[in-house]
């Protein structure tokens, strides 16, 4: 096959061999996302070694060769689109390196091991020292590992890594990291920047980067932001920043002991000021042990409930109709501890709940309910036929009630025809809302002036229109005209200084426009 007509083909394809993918057939997977439209690109890298990430980023500066970076390509916020650009992916980095004791005892695995074989070997080399506490223990590997392949090789150990998703099978630990996502359970362990002690790997100039730190997760003044992706913290380097500076190719990562016990309830709500209540009664009862604090909306469900037709099932002895449920999980480190009656005395003691709003269920039935919502909210907007905005908003939990209660007031007025699915991380205050259309009133015909509604609101609130899910291009516009004036100097700074070319995600934060002005 001929090689594409960009500056870096031919190095590039010298220094990777088989691992320069040019065929359609292996590259359309890298150009489709789950979301939004088709990319195309002539090629997609897959280095093995960090050298070879080192010697790629060297070359595609040398050329002015910009890169598109493949994570799990969901298309959120579009970031990982090409558009002509080469694809790098790093899922070839996946490899575990070293298992740390706080006292300094490690494991180092050999090269060649699968998951299985890893976790195995990991086990042996435990056994063998006597099962020692692993309290503060850290793991290192690299950044392509996935989330799942993570936690199955630390379980045996009664360890995990807490990211709480419904992608972990596919998300690398690494764009976690970078993208410092959140997941279900970041109110009792932060974002995946958190869980990391230290992250290495390559600035976009080609320099080495690293160690990077992000401080420890604390939980956050209620007038403060938890999670908002539309600020970069520049002391974290790598961490946090999306890519737009650098790529993280191996990092340690903190470890957390897999609780001995879990207990949740689904909970009916009348708003969400009501919810943010439960969520302080919560937090005062068991303190750091509330390890999920999720909402979600009356249409969320109605949409799971058809998704799942027989199977569903309210976990409530009678059928509980509610605007708003909220998932609360608890944890203890207790094997003996009655966390199923500290609940029960919670709910209806401290809440005064009655019985039949009292929605016990196995927590994998819940979590289920959980993690179907964007699956319900695809088959539901593929069945009206009028498209959909997606927003991932984020508050300061002081407001995070008023906010979503004023947001819904405000779609419900401004587009009463759309349809509103709302649910997220109540315990961090994030919000996901998807606003459908139908087929006689398409979204796209109403979509700038919806998407600005959102942003206004979600702004007049002291909020943030990228929670989690990060900038990309999808929201470079607003993030350009929406940030003050001083912080885009300072990310401008911080691009022009580690990554000068642009070679890394270039449309990302509007950086194709930001570097030129």
């Amino acid at each position: 096959m001929s090689l594409p007509n960009y500056p870096a083909a031919a190095r590039l394809q010298q220094l990777l061999g088989e691992r320069y993918l040019d065929e359609p057939a292996r590259i359309e997977r890298y150009e489709l996302l789950e979301r939004g439209p088709r990319g195309h690109t002539a090629a997609v890298l897959l280095p093995q070694t960090e050298a070879e990430v080192g010697e790629i980023l060297r070359i595609c500066n040398e050329l002015r060769t910009p890169l598109v970076i493949s994570g799990g390509r969901t298309g959120l916020v579009e970031a990982q689109r090409p558009l002509g650009e080469p694809v790098l992916s790093l899922e070839r980095l996946n490899r575990p390196l070293s298992f740390a004791l706080a006292d300094g005892r490690e494991f180092v695995w050999p090269a060649g091991l699968g998951i299985d074989g890893a976790r195995d070997a990991l086990l042996a080399w435990w056994d063998a020292l006597g099962q020692p506490a692993t309290a503060g223990a850290s793991i290192t590997v690299e950044a392509g590992l996935a989330v799942d392949a993570l936690n199955d090789l630390l379980r045996p150990l009664q360890l995990m890594f807490p990211m709480a998703m419904g992608s972990t099978s596919s998300a690398s630990v690494g764009a976690c990291a970078a993208n410092a996502s959140a997941g279900a359970n970041a109110l009792c362990y932060g974002t995946a920047a958190h869980m990391s002690e230290a992250a290495w790997g390559f600035w976009g100039k080609g320099e080495p980067a690293g160690p990077c730190h992000a401080a420890p997760w604390a939980a956050p003044d209620p007038q403060a932001f938890a999670i908002n992706s539309a600020h970069i913290e520049a002391s974290w380097g790598l961490l946090g920043s999306q890519g737009a500076f650098g790529l993280i190719t191996h990092l340690r990562l903190r470890t957390y002991a897999i609780p001995a016990q879990r207990e949740a309830a689904l909970i009916p709500v009348a708003d969400m000021v009501g919810a943010m209540r439960v969520l302080a009664a919560a937090r005062q009862r068991f303190g750091a042990d509330v390890e999920e604090f999720e909402f979600i909306s009356r249409s969320a469900m109605v949409l799971v409930r058809e998704l799942q037709g027989e199977a569903f099932r309210l976990p409530f002895a009678a059928d509980v109709d509610s605007p708003l449920y909220l998932l609360l999980q608890i944890k203890s480190g207790d094997a003996d501890a009655d966390l199923a009656g500290s609940l029960y005395e919670f709910l209806a003691g401290d809440l005064a709940l009655p019985d039949e709003h009292i929605g016990y269920a196995p927590l994998p039935a819940l979590k289920k309910i959980r993690h179907s919502i964007t699956e319900a909210s695809n088959a539901r907007m593929r069945a009206l036929g009028g498209g959909r905005l997606s927003f991932d908003t984020a508050t300061p939990l002081a407001g995070f009630g008023e906010y979503l209660d004023a947001m819904r007031a405000e779609l419900a007025s401004a587009a009463p025809d759309a349809e509103l699915v709302a649910f997220g991380h109540a315990g961090v205050g994030g919000a996901h809302l998807h606003v459908l259309g139908t087929g006689a009133r398409p979204i796209s015909a109403v979509g700038k002036a919806l998407s600005d509604l959102v942003i206004d609101v979600t702004l007049a609130h002291q909020g943030s229109f990228s929670a989690e899910h990060g900038i990309g291009s999808k929201w470079a516009d607003e993030y350009l005209s929406r940030t003050p004036p001083q912080e885009l100097a300072e990310v401008k700074a911080l691009k022009r200084r580690y990554d000068p070319n642009n070679i890394l995600n270039p449309r990302s934060f509007g950086f194709d426009r930001l570097l030129i002005a």
